[in-house]
């Protein structure tokens, strides 16, 4: 099978080889989309037999399914480009992460920070308030990032 047709199914016509032929869809400009009969054999034990099933187009129509294909693989192409930038920017963020994380393990704690919250035994910590603040604010710049 060539980059300018597709099999869609058997057919009842028959070759010279008297196998039945398949029936194969045209992607040439002037032909695309008009679908013809070939030989089902094998290539190199095949007849050069094929007949058109479909009338031929209206060159517009043609002209008009050729640039929807062009603009369709285009589209397919930049989704690709657009995945793949997010993959590196997935994996940026991942480095920058864990590089503020290995800061923030550099950060010497002062012990006489410590604050009472809502008047219960629960101590908690100034230095792990900020490395929560800082972790939601990753997370909103990653969702930002993952967004685009």
């Amino acid at each position: 099978m060539s980059q300018d047709s597709s099999v869609s199914s058997l057919s009842k016509v028959k070759c010279q080889c008297v196998i039945a032929t398949r029936i194969f869809t045209a992607f040439t400009p002037t032909n695309i989309g008009r679908r013809f009969y070939k030989c089902s054999k094998p290539n190199g034990y095949k007849y050069d037999y094929w007949k058109w099933v479909d009338d031929s187009l209206h060159p517009r129509v043609a002209n008009l399914i050729h640039n929807l294909n062009k603009e369709n693989d285009n589209l397919h192409r930049e989704k690709k480009d657009l995945e793949m930038r997010m993959a590196h920017l997935e994996k940026y963020l991942a480095s920058e992460i864990e590089e503020n994380c290995e800061r923030l393990d550099e950060i010497t704690i002062p012990k006489n920070e410590k604050v009472v919250v809502d008047n219960e035994d629960v101590v908690v910590d100034k230095s792990k308030k900020k490395v929560y603040k800082m972790w939601i604010v990753i997370a909103m710049l990653w969702c930002c990032f993952a967004a685009f």
